[in-house]
Formats: structure tokens, sequence, C-alpha cells
């Protein structure tokens, strides 16, 4: 009977009854099953999980999930049947089975608290395909609103191809998002172990790696996802681990554990010391970040203790460090300081070339390159580059085309780097026509644009409303073999003017594989909040936490700020409180926010408070007229 009911497509009212039913069954069978009847029974379990999974994928395609209540039972119901049939899944014709369930159910993404709130959000899957983006007339060879839809749903194609990859392969995709979703949903210690050990995933480098990498911007759950796989057995962290955590405490300047960890890489094991190059790299980063440059150059002469070798490239990366964070005059100071222990080659000079470009110090630039150049000292390409890109950016255009056009005359020709910062530069001061005309003369001296080339030339189209001609550029490059990346998406979703454009953007994005960067979901919130499309806004933010793109301290900062422009005030104070409890900085302005929304919240309480006492006093007020009227 149960057969018949679990076959193909179910129908959406028989959705909880499939998932009770299936749980049920596989705890039945299982406690009823022995050797004899153990390979019956998983299989029979095996196709009641399939029928099950299929069916709900189908749902999920034919309807707009009107029905929250039946995806949280079916998501619910599913998990029951999924952690009910764990020690059947060891055998390879149940366990795809189970990874196809278990798949399903952490690709919902139901966070509890804000899917049940927000039943108009209640697809977890950000699934651009309901979002109603294209037309008729926007259907590509005559395909129908259905087919489009299914070619669009990322998720469930996701589903599809598991049929074609290993049941292995499938589950060590998935285990860093489990383990994700296992610390956000056990708060303390104690039930995070106790999931953790529930949850049977065999430990390895590349699995630490990706779960610390869903957590860089939240220190706690990283440092405690380290300690806990550090104590498992036949695990044991490598260089990389302990370089990507000394990562994520350097960002929260926690620079006296970065110190413990460090010792405990050099003196920890038995083996060799597990220190090295990049391990430095990261702590005169991190100090430079802080603007700690003592610290940065000490640091830097505590390799020798560590066995590392102080070498110009060592000191160059300090060197990097310190123009990167805006510390250029005392960069420049200590490459003029120990010159006679490391002797400054052009890589040296143009790092503090750079790095007085980048703080905009324009008169400083020239004063450098008007040494070098007395000193007799030879640019050399990246010279050159680094020299116009700063001239072009700060207002030295007219200076920078002399200084391209002298390149050819000497005989070094310009690269497609330096090319490009002309047509950027020429572009933005609107002369379109001459950097097109530089565009088409990059050919004739062998010199091919790059995906920068044609983004320069697209950011710059769409700023002036020239959509046709970016989108023939666009396509100019595609067939050239010059695959968009995420910035070229980005330039077009600035352009867009509504929701609906945005989003085919952001479809296309997807659909020619290249996949959205945190940036790009913190540009979508932006502006769908500035729209105050918050449906979208939702379902973005939860395939953003999904994918482990975020949330990072500027989305955090943009859904503050952008719920609080819209009136939804207890909203933007709960995205803040999870942005503090993750330890992540706010900026100043968000602090004046959060002050002002404190403030707003005393007022609420206090007006309630205060019509309360009205009421009180003109019920008072008019039983006592009763009374003397009775009288």
């Amino acid at each position: 009977m149960l057969r018949k009911t679990l076959f193909g497509g179910l129908p959406r009212s028989n959705l909880r009854q499939a998932g009770f039913a299936c749980s049920y069954n596989i705890t039945l069978e299982q406690k009823r099953s022995d050797s004899s009847s153990d390979t019956a029974s998983r299989q029979y379990s095996a196709v009641v999980l399939r029928n099950l999974v299929h069916g709900e994928t189908h749902f999920r395609r034919q309807t707009a999930f009107d029905n929250p209540s039946s995806i949280v039972a079916l998501f619910v119901y599913g998990k029951m049947a999924y952690f009910s049939y764990g020690t059947a899944a060891k055998s390879k014709f149940a366990l795809s089975d189970v990874v196809l369930l278990h798949t399903l159910c952490h690709r919902q993404s139901l966070e509890d608290e804000r899917f049940v709130s927000t039943a108009s959000t209640s697809q977890a899957d950000f699934d651009l395909s309901e979002c109603q983006v294209g037309d008729e007339e926007d259907n590509e060879g005559g395909k129908s609103g259905e087919e489009q839809r299914m070619d669009s749903d990322v998720a469930d194609s996701d589903l599809d191809e598991l049929d074609n990859k290993s049941t292995s392969d499938c589950l060590e995709a998935n285990d860093d998002l489990v383990i994700q979703r296992l610390l956000k949903t056990n708060p303390t210690s104690e039930e995070r172990v106790e999931a953790l050990k529930q949850c049977n995933i065999a430990i390895s480098t590349d699995l630490v790696l990706r779960v610390l990498s869903r957590h860089k911007n939240d220190m706690n759950t990283a440092m405690f996802f380290f300690v806990w796989a550090s104590q498992q057995p036949g695990y044991t962290h490598g260089t990389e681990t302990y370089n990507a955590t000394l990562n994520i405490l350097g960002r929260m300047k926690q620079f006296k554990t970065m110190w413990q960890l460090v010792e405990e890489m050099h003196n920890g094991g038995n083996g060799p010391s597990l220190v090295t190059d990049e391990t430095f790299t990261i702590l005169i980063r991190r100090y430079a970040a802080a603007h700690m440059v003592e610290r940065a150059s000490e640091t830097f002469y505590k390799r020798e203790e560590f066995g590392l070798k102080l070498n110009t490239p060592a000191f160059q990366i300090l060197l990097g460090a310190l123009c990167r964070y805006k510390h250029v005059q005392e960069a420049e100071a200590l490459l003029n300081l120990r010159e006679n222990e490391f002797p400054p080659d052009m890589k040296s000079r143009n790092i503090i070339l750079s790095g007085w470009c980048a703080l905009e110090k324009i008169r400083e630039a020239k004063r450098f390159w008007n040494e070098l150049i007395k000193k007799g000292h030879k640019p050399n390409l990246v010279t050159y580059g680094i020299f116009i890109n700063g001239l072009t950016k700060l207002g030295g255009l007219h200076e920078a085309l002399k200084l391209f056009e002298a390149m050819w005359n000497k005989g070094c020709t310009p690269d497609v780097l330096i090319c490009n910062n002309i047509i950027d530069a020429l572009c933005s001061k609107n002369c379109i026509p001459e950097a097109l005309g530089i565009f088409g003369e990059m050919n004739d001296h062998g010199c091919l644009p790059d995906v920068a080339t044609y983004n320069s030339l697209i950011k710059h189209l769409c700023n002036i409303r020239r959509i046709d001609r970016a989108y023939k550029l666009f396509y100019e490059m595609e067939r050239k073999g010059c695959a968009p990346n995420s910035r070229t998406y980005h330039y077009f979703l600035n352009g867009a003017k509504e929701p609906k454009e945005a989003l085919k953007v952001f479809q296309r994005m997807m659909k020619t594989g290249c996949m959205p960067t945190s940036d790009t979901y913190n540009l979508m919130l932006k502006m769908l909040i500035v729209w105050n499309d918050m449906d979208t806004v939702f379902r973005l933010w939860n395939d953003m936490e999904r994918k482990g793109m975020g949330p990072d301290r500027i989305s955090y900062t943009v859904m503050i700020h952008g719920l609080y422009k819209n009136g939804r005030f207890d909203e933007a104070y709960k995205y803040y409180n999870e942005m503090a409890a993750k330890g992540l900085l706010l900026e100043p302005r968000t602090k004046i926010l959060v002050k002002a929304m404190e403030i707003k919240a005393k007022e609420r309480k206090t007006g309630v408070h205060d019509t309360k006492k009205k009421k009180r006093r003109k019920l008072d007020k008019s039983s006592s007229r009763v009374k003397t009227k009775i009288a």
C-alpha cells in the first residue's frame, strides 16, 4: 500500500503523510529486520526515499511555495527519515538515496525563526525562476515558460547531478555545509560536541579548511571547530589549517592567541616545525592592518627564531604589507635604512611607488619617480604601469598620455595592463571614442584585450546608460573566448534600474558558470533594499549563507541600515545582535544608528506605558461619573 501512496509526483496534500510514512516505515523495517531480511528492507526503504525525494522535487517545480506548512512538514519528517535510516547508510544501493534526501533537506536552508515568521519567503533556495524574471518575449529558442523555469532551477539541477556522482563524492561535497548548520543550530559547546559526534563525519585537512572558510567572519565558531578537530582520532592539524586559523584570528586582532598558535606549530609536534614563510606573511600583514608598524617590523626579524631566513623576498613582503595599509612613509624610510642589509632592486622600488600612488599622494609619487631617473635606474614595464596608473587616477591624464607615447618611442611596448589604464582614464573623462580607438589599435600592435579591457569599456557604457553598446562588447568578448568575470556582471548590475533587470543579470551570471561572490551578494542586497523588495532580500541572504559567501561585515551593515531606512527597526536590531555575536566590528555610522534604534525602542516602551496610564485614568473618571449618577 505504501508503495502506491509514495510513488512519483506526489500531490501537495499527501506530502505530510508521505514524509511521516517514510520515516515510520524505515524505523519499523529496521526494528523488524534480521540478517536474512536486512537487504530487502533496505531496498524497500530506498524506494520510499527516492520516491519521496523526487515527489518533493516535482512539487517544488510545479508550485510557488504557497503552502509553507507542507514544506515544513516535509523538511521535518524528511529529516526524521534521514536520521532513522543512518545505520543502513553503509549499503551502496541505499546510501545514494540517503544523500539525495540529505542534500534536499539541507538545500532547503530552512532557518527556523526566519522561515516561519516570513511565509512569503518560505522557499529557502534562492530560485531565480520564481522571481518572475523573464517575459514571454525573452524566451530563447522558443522554450516555454515552464521549460525555462526548469532550466534555471539551480537547486534541482544540483539534485539531478547527484545521480552522476559517486555517493562518497556527494557526502564529502556537503560535509562542510552540514557542519556549518550543526554549529549554527547548536549554540553551546556541549550541544555542538554532541551534534558533531552523532554526525560521524571523517575529518580531513580539506574539510577543516572548507569549514574555516565558511566561518572566516565568525572567530568564536571557527576556533571551536579548530580545537574540536584537533581532538579527533587519526587527524592532526597541518600548516594550511594553522595558517587559515591565524588569518581568522588576525582579522579580529587576537595577536596573543596567534602567537600561542605559532609556538604550537613550532614546538607542538614531534616532527619538523610547521611554521612557514606564509605563516609570517599572515602575521606581518595583520600587524600592518592593525597599524602596528613596529610590531610588524619586529615580527619580520623574529623569522630567524623559527628557522626562516631574513632575505630580500621576505623584506619585500614587509614593505608590501606596510604600503598596503597606508604606511608608505615608514616603508620608504625602512627601505633606505636597510639598503646595505637588503640591497634595493626595482621590485622593492616598485612597491614604494605603488604605495604612494595607492595613497593618492601624487607629489610624493612624482618625487620618487624623479629620484629613480636621477640615480640612473631604468624603469621596467611594471614601473611604467604603476606610474601611468597613478597619474590617470589622480588627474594627470595628460602626463600619462605623454609617458604612454614616450614608451613607444623608447622601444618599450606597453602591455595590456598599461593600455587598460589609459582606456579607463579616457572613459572616465567621457572620451569614449578615443578609448575605443586605442581599443582598436591594441590588436594591430599584438596586444590582445583581456577581461579588464572589456570591463573598463562596459563599466562606463553602463554608467551613461548605453546598455545596448555594452552588451555588444559583452557578446564580442564571449565570441573571442574571453570569459566575463564577476566584475563584468557587477557593472551590468549597477546599471540596472529595477529588480527585474538586476535579477536577469544575476540569473545569467549563474547560467554562464560565473559564481556570485560576497561582493555580488552585498551589491544585490543593497540594491534590492533600496527598491524595498524584501522578499528577495531574505532569499538572497539565505542563499549567501548556504554557499559560504558570507555574511560579512559589509552584509550586516547593508541589512542594518537598509532595514532601518525602511522602518523595520526590530529586524535591523536583530541583525545587529547577530553581527555582535560573531565578533564583527561595527562601523562608526552603524554605532550611531544602533544607539538611535535603542532610544526609539525605549521611547516605544515608555509610550505604551503612558497610553496604558491614560486609559486607566479615563476608565477611573468614567466609573466615578457613573457612581455619582447612581448616587
